[in-house]
C-alpha cells in the first residue's frame, strides 16, 4: 500500500493530517536544517538548535506553506528559502527568550558532532542537499530493518554488509560470515536490495507533494524514471 504525501498532508489543513506528517518531515529535514544553519548564519550551537526547533514549531504549522509550488521548486529548496526568512524574521524581533510549549526532542549533539569533521569552507546549500540525502537513506535502512525485523534478519544484514561495509565483502566472505551458501547471499542479497529500493522510493513519495514532483525528484535522486519503472 502506498504511503500518503506528508508533504501533501502538511498543506492538507487538517489538523490530524498535518499532526501525522510533522514528524515524517521533521525527521528527514531537521539535520540539514541545523547544519545550514550553522554553516551559513554562523550561529552557534545553541542557537542553531533554538533556531531549528522553532522553524518546526511555528514556520511548519503556519500559513507559508501553502504557497509551495513544485513546478517552481523542489520541496526542499522552499522548505530552505522558508527557513532563511524564519532567521531573519527572527533576527529582526530580537528574540532572545527562550520558547514555551512542548519541544521537539532531536539529538543536536549527534549533528554537532559530525559538523565537527565538515570544512568551514564547505557551502552551506550543498551541506543542506547532502544532509538531507543521507538522512533519507538512514531513514529508509531503519524501515528495511523493520521489515524483515526478527523473521529474516540476515537479509537486512547482508544489504548492511555490501553497502556500508568498508571494503565490501566478498559472496564467500559473506557466507562464512554469517553461515549460509553463497546462492543464499545472491538470492538474499538481491531481495534485499529490491526491498530497500521500494522503500526508499515509497519515503521519497512521503516527501514530494504529488506525483509530478515525485516523478522530478525520482530522477534527480535516484535517477529513475518512475512513469516507466516496472518494479514495485
Amino acid at each position: 500500500m502506498t504511503r500518503p504525501s506528508a508533504v501533501a498532508d502538511l498543506l492538507s489543513g487538517d489538523p490530524a493530517r498535518h499532526a501525522r506528517s510533522l514528524e515524517i518531515v521533521v525527521r528527514a529535514y531537521w539535520k540539514p536544517v541545523y547544519k545550514y544553519l550553522r554553516l551559513k548564519w554562523n550561529v552557534d550551537a545553541e542557537a542553531a538548535s533554538d533556531l531549528t526547533q522553532s522553524f518546526f514549531e511555528t514556520v511548519i504549522g503556519r500559513d507559508s506553506l501553502a504557497a509551495y509550488d513544485p513546478r517552481r521548486a523542489r520541496f526542499r529548496s522552499y522548505l530552505r528559502a522558508c527557513l532563511d526568512r524564519h532567521v531573519i524574521d527572527q533576527h529582526r524581533r530580537a528574540a532572545a527568550a527562550r520558547r514555551g510549549g512542548q519541544a521537539i526532542h532531536l539529538d543536536f549533539a549527534t549533528a554537532e558532532s559530525e559538523l565537527s569533521s565538515s570544512s568551514p569552507q564547505s557551502d552551506p546549500a550543498a551541506i543542506f542537499e547532502a544532509e538531507w540525502l543521507r538522512h533519507l537513506m538512514q531513514l529508509a535502512l531503519e524501515r528495511l530493518d523493520a521489515h524483515f525485523g526478527d523473521r529474516k534478519p540476515i537479509h537486512a544484514k547482508l544489504f548492511r554488509d555490501f553497502h556500508l561495509g568498508d571494503p565490501a565483502p566478498t559472496y564467500a566472505e559473506a557466507a562464512a560470515r554469517h553461515g549460509i551458501s553463497t546462492s543464499d547471499v545472491t538470492n538474499w542479497l538481491h531481495a534485499a536490495r529490491r526491498e530497500f529500493r521500494r522503500i526508499a522510493l515509497e519515503l521519497l513519495r512521503e516527501l514530494t507533494l504529488d506525483e509530478e514532483d515525485f516523478a522530478s525528484e525520482a530522477r534527480a535522486v535516484f535517477g529513475i524514471d518512475s512513469a516507466r519503472d516496472d518494479e514495485p
